[in-house]
């Protein structure tokens, strides 16, 4: 036999109130000045709570709000902590555009670009495939082994690497782990790959090759990330290496 406060219980979380109740929350929905009006039932109702027994009407709103302020509190907190994320980057930008400037070498430009991804932003591994041509190979004697200049075969498809977009993150298969860090010591989870592009004088793309990034951290390039950084640190370089190729 179900009782008639199971019933009733069963009643108000399939349909939101029991129909006896119904009354009554409409004439208190309606009666926004009630408790106003007889202020003494505040102290006198004491609302059900699991933990501390009966509470009074004004501690349970009072805790009611506190949840709220707590909650508010905490997303705030996030807010503001995105925003000074935003701010790092657009300074980490715009020192990285000024610093490109002022590279004497394409060496540099790599040697810039590695220690600015490896010492502010913490990546693990920073690998450059370039494409080759007569200016590279002179210029990139004496780069250092993680730029790695090869042929047009660098360009070779790799599944979903860049299908619609300029910069992959996700999974490190063994594909991507063998064509862009063959060498690596890490135990690669995740990569972002950047293209590296410019527009020719009849506004083709040159691809000029990619800048690969590795982590151990299977989330820290995952596929739902915003690339909206990456493009643009991408479009810095891209910029600045286009001259080598016109």
């Amino acid at each position: 036999m179900i009782s008639n406060k199971q019933r009733a219980l069963a009643e108000e979380q399939s349909y939101g109130y029991p129909e006896f109740d119904t009354d009554i929350v409409d004439y208190l929905r309606s009666s926004p000045d009630f408790f106003a009006r007889h202020p003494q039932l505040l102290l006198e109702i004491e609302v059900p709570h699991y933990e501390r027994g009966a509470v009074s009407l004004v501690e349970k709103r009072l805790a009611l709000h506190r949840e709220q302020y707590d909650d508010l509190k905490d997303r705030l907190g996030e807010i503001v902590e995105v925003a000074h994320r935003n701010d790092y980057l657009a300074d980490l930008l715009h020192d990285y555009s000024v610093d490109l400037i002022a590279a004497d070498s394409i060496v540099e430009v790599f040697e810039l670009t590695r220690s600015t991804l490896t010492t502010k932003l913490q990546c693990e591994d920073v690998r450059t495939l370039i494409a080759r041509n007569e200016v590279v190979d002179l210029c990139l004697r004496d780069a250092m082994p993680e730029v790695v200049v090869t042929d047009s075969s660098f360009a070779k498809p790799i599944a979903d690497l860049h299908v619609h977009k300029m910069v992959y993150c996700g999974h490190a298969s063994q594909e991507r782990i063998d064509h862009f860090f063959p060498d690596t010591q890490l135990n690669v989870k995740s990569v972002a790959i950047i293209k590296l592009s410019h527009s020719d004088d009849i506004n083709r793309e040159v691809n000029m090759g990619y800048l690969a990034l590795a982590s151990e951290d299977k989330a820290r390039f995952a596929p739902h990330m915003a690339t909206d950084f990456l493009q643009r640190f991408g479009a810095l370089l891209s910029a600045r290496l286009a001259v080598f190729y016109n």
